[in-house]
């Protein structure tokens, strides 16, 4: 494989006329090569060895058009083109020709430093008609004789002008996609033009719940495998996603701001230097392209909502200095209709349908980011700055029962900045750094002095005040965290590569009770509260026979000190520090069984430091459980999977996946009203297997593609809280889940480089049990129905040269199914959407 420190990529445009049908008055000669510039040692570029003839397309030819497409044909290290894009349009049945054609084109594989790598090329293909021949002068009044030409044209003669060629051992995403990492790449491009949120997004994949409580805004809970929530790590381009501006959750990050998604199934690499259960989600952000860059979303709709997106930059030349900033900005009433019980005038609890009406989320935040590339003393150093905000009203409890609340709510502030340090040090080492620092205020306001009712009436004075609990709440949580991670890698020898991660965590936290039952009470938030982890990795990869196996061993080093004050009934404070410390490690491997398939198997000892929201409270209804101990799991993944199928009859994709997790004293939140916290409470077994599989027609025209997941989640420790229930599945998690998605794709019916795409997508999750399967009988469980839901919609998208604009109309839960992720929390029923998009 080639390594990443040298995959620098290398841009070459070469002249080459490739094989095409000659005219009768052209002599065929062999295809040939001829570099602008003089050929390096170290880079070939392809070079095209069939014979494949593009046809003119027969009406084009009758009409007498011309045109130019520019297609991407991504080559793998074969020389097979495994991808083709039109990235410059002369209308669809140029398109279609050409397209289809270059699915078959056969290359000698780019090779650096000898070694046959992927690369992509930008293929110019001209469709030119030939001029009449010149008329021959006749004499007045003279006819024309049988060996006269006549004005009629000659075939038309298709043209490929030039090749420019991109040489860097595949792109990132498809170097983690074939690598032995148990990673699925997720490209978002389609995403951005619909409606649908970043949550929305993770949910159609396979694996992937993403469960809410509500509307935008609401908490989310995010599960991958079987495992959920802090068991999994997020992160933005490597760095922690809630010490990056977005304390709010991953489903609620803005999905115009990102690229592409890396999912790590159970094992994480070292290189993100960080504690993970159950694998580790990376959002990418979108790459910085040479000269001025800017894009623009709107979306509104539904329920008052509008979400606003804003992102630019400026890179003047490859090496250098470069610039970028982004925005966002959204607000909702979440004002959708609900079926509750209320009191009717005389008293009596009957079923209504109501609107929310103290549901409501605004956020806005950004960032910038300045750097420099190609310094001699870095390669990369770059600064960025962030802030965020959002505020949340607070509708109901848990379980959406008893009366709702009409003036409970709470709020979060972000603020901080990073560092970002890369140096080659030498041919065969490299080094990156990371140092970043973040502040957070929470806000919990709960002063209502009056009871509501679903219509939102005020029905009667509260005798105390607040609507959570017993007692009025206004408090604000401040915590400041201080970060950094060290990443040394070092080619040891040829196709040999080892890696060391270092990565130091400090979070100091404090708070604010303004509303205590009594002056003389102790303020339970004032005392300071500490958490340090270190985690440390060491990580040794190798390609063996050549470049078909490549293995992967890794181990991992966790420590944890953890100090606080607990206040003492008697008054004063307790010491209660803590320190840990464990060792994990594994391994991971992939083997190329032939073209297009490879088997990946990986294993992880995994171990998760429990987080401050899990030890301290998250300063909204999450309590403080100071005795909270580490989680562990035997992680295992088996998959196969293939690079897309070309045929005649289209191109089919398709992905195979096992897992299993064996996980012991498990985190999880536990309790009723407002005495939440989280327990260690059970062992599980989670086994499970999941599937995608995907086909698209010749030239685009139709896609289709669907997933599923059957996974078996089993409580097997007869100790603890819920030792009576070995054996038994989890409670309130979902075992069967599945995702499909349909588009068409015109191009070129108003003009050269328009497409309309209309699609449909549906998501289907088979119903479970609130609690454990085993208490009471059949009729007597609370359950979670079965959901099937579905979405349609239709895009416009236009280019014309760097600007390209986009319209996009969506209707969400178009049958208005009545939609639980919660058993009694409902989620939105129909909704219409329309968002647009500008890019230059």
């Amino acid at each position: 494989m080639f390594s990443p420190v040298t995959s620098l990529a290398l841009l070459l445009s070469v002249a080459s006329p490739a094989p095409s049908t000659p005219s009768p008055s052209q002599e065929q000669a062999p295809a040939t090569a001829t570099a602008e510039a003089p050929p390096s040692d170290e880079v070939q570029v392809p070079r095209r060895l069939d014979s494949v003839a593009v046809p003119y397309p027969e009406a084009e030819q009758a009409a007498g058009r011309e045109g130019e497409v520019v297609l991407r044909l991504t080559l793998d290290e074969q020389g097979s083109v495994t991808d083709s894009e039109v990235v410059r349009s002369a209308g669809a049945a140029f398109d279609e020709a050409v397209r289809t054609a270059s699915l078959s084109f056969k290359f000698e594989p780019a090779r650096v430093r000898g070694e046959a790598v992927a690369c992509q090329i930008e293929l110019a293909h001209t469709f030119k008609l030939d001029a009449p021949p010149p008329p021959v002068p006749q004499q007045p009044g003279s006819e024309p004789t049988a060996t006269q030409p006549t004005t009629e044209a000659t075939p038309p003669v298709p043209e490929e002008k030039k090749l420019e060629t991109t040489v860097s051992a595949r792109s990132d995403s498809e170097e983690r996609r074939q690598s032995a990492e148990a990673v699925r790449v997720v490209s978002i491009q389609r995403a951005r033009s619909r409606s649908g949120d970043l949550g929305q997004v993770l949910a159609s994949q396979e694996g992937v719940e993403v469960r809410r409580t509500g509307g935008l805004g609401s908490t989310a809970l995010f599960a991958l495998n079987g495992l959920t929530d802090d068991q999994i790590r997020f992160f933005l381009d490597g760095v922690p996603l809630d010490l990056s501006g977005y304390p709010f959750g991953i489903a609620n990050v803005p999905v115009n701001l990102v690229d592409s998604i890396q999912l790590y199934r159970g094992v994480v690499p070292v290189r993100y230097g960080a504690d993970a259960l159950g694998g580790a989600v990376n959002l990418v952000s979108s790459p910085q392209e040479v000269g001025a860059h800017g894009a623009v979303s709107l979306q509104g709709g539904a329920f008052g909502t509008f979400r606003l997106t804003l992102g630019g930059g400026y890179r003047p030349a490859e090496e250098g200095f470069y610039s970028r900033a982004h925005f966002f900005a959204d607000t909702t009433n979440n004002d959708y209709s609900v079926d509750v019980e209320a009191a009717d005038d005389r008293g009596s609890i009957r079923p209504v349908t109501v609107k929310r009406f103290h549901d409501g989320y605004d956020a806005l935040g950004g960032g910038v980011e300045a750097g420099y590339t190609g310094l001699s003393w870095a390669d990369r150093i770059v600064v960025r700055a962030f802030g965020a905000r959002h505020d949340k009203e607070l509708q109901h409890n848990l379980v959406m029962s008893g009366a709702p609340y009409g003036e409970a709510r709470y709020d979060s502030d972000t603020l901080g900045a990073q560092l970002l340090y890369a140096k080659t040090l030498s041919p065969s080492a490299r080094l990156d750094v990371l140092a970043g620092y973040a502040w957070q205020a929470t806000k919990l306001v709960d002063v209502g002095e009056w009871v509501y009712d679903w219509f939102g009436n005020r029905v009667n004075p509260r005798e105390v005040a607040g609507e959570l609990g017993e007692n009025p709440i206004d408090q604000t949580i401040w915590q400041s965290s201080v970060y950094g991670r060290v990443n040394v890698g070092w080619d040891v020898a040829k196709h040999q590569t080892l890696r060391l991660a270092f990565a130091p965590t400090l979070m100091v936290r404090t708070g604010e009770e303004r509303r205590r039952a009594s002056p003389s009470d102790p303020d339970r938030l004032a005392a300071e509260r500490s958490q340090l982890t270190f985690v440390t990795g060491l990580e040794y990869e190798v390609d063996l026979l050549d470049d078909a196996l490549e293995v992967i061993l890794f181990g991992k080093d966790y420590v944890y000190v953890g100090k606080a004050e607990q206040p003492l009934a008697t008054g004063g404070w307790r010491k209660k520090d803590r320190e840990l410390h464990r060792l994990g490690g594994g391994a991971a491997l992939r083997l190329r069984l032939g073209s297009p398939l490879y088997l990946k198997a990986s294993y992880e000892r995994a171990t998760r430091l429990p987080r401050p929201d899990e030890v301290f409270g998250n300063g909204v209804l999450v309590q403080e459980n100071l005795d909270l101990e580490p989680e562990h799991s035997h992680n295992l993944n088996l998959g196969l999977a293939s690079v897309p199928l070309r045929t005649k009859l289209g191109s089919f994709r398709g992905e195979l996946n096992g897992f299993a997790r064996f996980a012991d004293n498990l985190i999880l939140l536990t309790g009723r009203d407002r005495e939440w916290s989280y327990q260690n409470v059970y062992a599980a077994r989670i086994l499970g297997v999941e599937g995608s599989a995907g086909w698209s027609s010749p030239g685009g025209l139709f896609s289709l593609d669907a997933n599923a997941t059957v996974q078996n989640p089993r409580n097997v420790s007869g100790q603890g809280t819920f030792g009576a229930f070995e054996g038994r599945r989890l409670p309130n998690r979902p075992w069967l889940f599945a995702n499909a998605t349909a588009r068409v794709s015109l191009r070129g019916l108003a003009l050269a480089e328009d497409e309309l795409s209309p699609f449909w997508s549906t998501r289907y999750v088979n119903g479970f049990f609130r609690n454990w399967e085993g208490l009471g009988t059949v009729e007597s469980k609370d359950t979670v129905d079965t959901q099937f839901v579905q979405a349609a919609g239709i895009g416009y998208r236009v280019r014309r040269g760097k600007l390209t604009a986009g319209l996009t109309a969506e209707l969400e839960n178009v049958t208005d199914a009545r939609v639980f992720d919660f058993f009694g929390v409902e989620r939105p029923g129909r909704a219409a959407w329309l968002k647009g998009t500008l890019e230059y």
